[in-house]
Order: structure tokens, then sequence, then C-alpha cells
């Protein structure tokens, strides 16, 4: 017998990774992105989106590209940013993303990318750049994205940018200084415990679960203590903790074996 078959699920419901089907829409989230399709949908200006490792901001992005890319006035190009060192190199993927042709000669390339945005402009189309794992952008990249901020008429921007990093990533900009007077910034802060509870009992429904998860309320005080309110940690004990229960032949767990799975997951109080 299967995890699945053993709780009568459908699927997996703590496997780690970015479903946008398994994100809780907790209020910091649905705020986030309501920022982010307004201020995209109004061109206002460019957001970058900061949190703690494991807060959900890969699975927000991913739940605003999916959103944004079923309309057909956006082009959307995401990027999952390497650390790279240059801002030639980095400006021939944001092109090649968005199927632009590049050349040799970097400012050509600039000039094909600007022609490019403004043919998107006259066609009523808003072509918005995603780049995730910002964070490992260094000063010149973060200068190409002011240089691309140029690219305007006079009520509005031609491109829309989200940058959504760690914690340093915020620290990157604001030491950018022009940078950082033109950006937005929406912080990603961990969940509150009953925030954590409802996104486990959200994720166990979206699984087909037909019963409560195996929690109770001591339970969950514990997750929450030993995830510090990160939902990546949360869902990686909740997962180990259904194939323990499974292995002891239990259907409920106790705040003694979550704590100790915790612990064998290296999460520390």
């Amino acid at each position: 017998m299967d995890i699945l078959s053993y709780f009568e699920l459908n699927e997996q419901p703590f496997r780690l990774g970015p479903d946008p089907r398994f994100l809780y829409f907790s209020d910091q989230v649905k705020e986030a992105l309501s920022k982010c399709e307004y201020m995209a949908r109004e061109r206002i200006g460019p957001i970058y989106i900061y949190g703690p490792i494991g807060s959900g901001k890969t699975s927000t992005i991913r739940r605003l590209y999916e959103r944004l890319s079923s309309e057909e006035n956006y082009s959307l190009a995401m990027l999952i940013s390497p650390n790279i060192k240059s801002a030639n190199s980095f400006l021939r993927i944001i092109m090649e993303s968005f199927e632009v042709k590049t050349e040799r000669a970097y400012d050509q390339s600039l000039k094909n990318f600007e022609v490019f945005l403004t043919e998107q402009y006259k066609a009523k189309k808003t072509p918005l750049l995603l780049v995730d794992e910002a964070q490992n952008m260094n000063r010149d990249t973060l200068r190409l994205i002011h240089y691309l901020l140029n690219f305007e008429t006079a009520t509005m921007k031609l491109l829309q940018i989200i940058l959504v990093g760690q914690e340093e990533l915020s620290n990157k900009i604001l030491r950018y200084r022009e940078l950082a007077s033109r950006m937005f910034p929406i912080a990603i802060s961990p969940m509150s415990v009953i925030e954590l509870r409802s996104m486990i009992e959200f994720r166990w429904m979206v699984a087909g679960g037909k019963n409560e998860p195996p929690f109770d309320e001591e339970g969950y005080k514990v997750i929450y203590t030993y995830s510090k309110g990160l939902p990546r940690d949360a869902v990686k004990i909740c997962d180990e903790m259904l194939r323990d229960l499974m292995f002891k032949q239990k259907k409920k767990a106790t705040a003694t074996e979550i704590e100790q799975i915790a612990q064998e997951l290296n999460l520390k109080v």
C-alpha cells in the first residue's frame, strides 16, 4: 500500500515544487498578486518581490505567469536568473525569451529590443519580464534593468518588470539608489500559525483528501514552531510525517512525533 491509498488521496499533498494549484492564497499572496496584476495592466512601474527562503515567492510568481499567459494582450518572458556576470549576456537571454533577434554588438541588440517594445506598444500588447531568483543579479545586470526602464512613452513604461528573490535582492536594490527610486517593493513574510494550518488543510483538500489532515491543534503548533511559518519547511515536515504514519500504521500524528520528524529534518526551534 502506498501513501495515496493509505490516506485515500488522489495525489501527493505535500510534494515540494511550485505547482500553482497548491498555492494557498494567504492575504499577503492575494495582495501581491493584485498589486502585480494592477501595475502590469496599468504599466505603472517595475516591482521587486522579496522574502525569506521557502516563503512561497516562486509559487506566487508562477501563479501570476499562469494568470496573465491566458490573456492575449500580454507578451510574457519568465527567467530563472543564473549568476550571469555581464549585462550583454543577460540582455541576450531576455531578447531570446521574447523571440527578438540579437546582434553581436550590444548597442545594436538594445536597438532591436527597443523596436520590439515599440511595436508591442502599437499593437496594444504589454511585454512583461519576470525574473525569479533575482538575488543572483549583480550590479551590471541590475544596471541593465535600470536602462530598460528608460524605454517609455510620456505616460507609461514599454516594458513591465517584476524581480523576485530572497531578502538579499532588496538589499542590492536599495544600495543602487537610482534603481530603488524607480521600483516598488513587495515583501513576502512568513505565515501566521492560522495561515499555516489553512495552507496545510488547503493542500490536503486539493489532493483529494476526504477526511481531515492527520494533525491536531497541538500538532499544527509544533509544525509552525519548527517551520517558523515558512511554507516550504512546513510542507517538508508534513510530507515526512505521512510516510512515518503509514509505516507505523497510524492515521493521526502526535505533537511528539511531529517534533521528532522536524528534528530529523534538521529544523530548529
